[in-house]
């Protein structure tokens, strides 16, 4: 398995393990606000991102992991810069993406402005949207190419 792919797949576990153990934590948060009926934090804002943050990020590592485990057939159909390119975009947008969510809940909005956070947030989902994309044209790609042709058929 080349390194990148490696990188991906490794990546993609660890960056799993670590947001799962920010969900544990987010859940000790969540006890303590019941025990102590701190009803405005338990439908609050912050709670809210804070678990829109841990569900992406462990969606985005499965994705870091399938791109990895599927390197060796994409690369049968797209060049080692194309599929370099993407995976580094994936990585790069999922890291931007999960940090921006995750300080969106300690840096919200005003009224009338776009806040940095959430301009983090979106810059690295766009890039990490058409990483993934681009992969998953070329597989599309890959799937037009091995079907057979009428002469082929006869």
């Amino acid at each position: 398995m080349p390194k990148i792919a490696r990188t991906l797949v490794g990546f993609g576990f660890l960056w799993m393990s670590s947001w799962e153990i920010f969900g544990a934590l987010l859940g000790a948060r969540l006890n303590k606000a019941l025990l102590q009926e701190d009803s405005a934090w338990l439908a609050g804002l912050q709670r809210t991102l804070l678990r829109s943050a841990h569900a992406h990020m462990n969606a985005m590592s499965l994705t870091l992991i399938a791109l990895g485990l599927s390197y060796l057939a994409a690369r049968r159909r797209a060049s080692q810069r194309t599929l370099n390119g993407c995976a580094w975009g994936a990585l790069l947008g999922t890291v931007v993406f999960g940090s921006g969510l995750a300080l969106e809940a300690f840096f919200p909005a005003t009224r009338g402005e776009i806040p940095w956070a959430a301009a983090v947030s979106a810059l690295g989902g766009v890039v990490h949207l058409l990483a993934v994309g681009l992969w998953g044209v070329i597989f599309l790609g890959a799937a037009r190419d091995t079907e057979p042709t009428r002469t082929e058929m006869q």
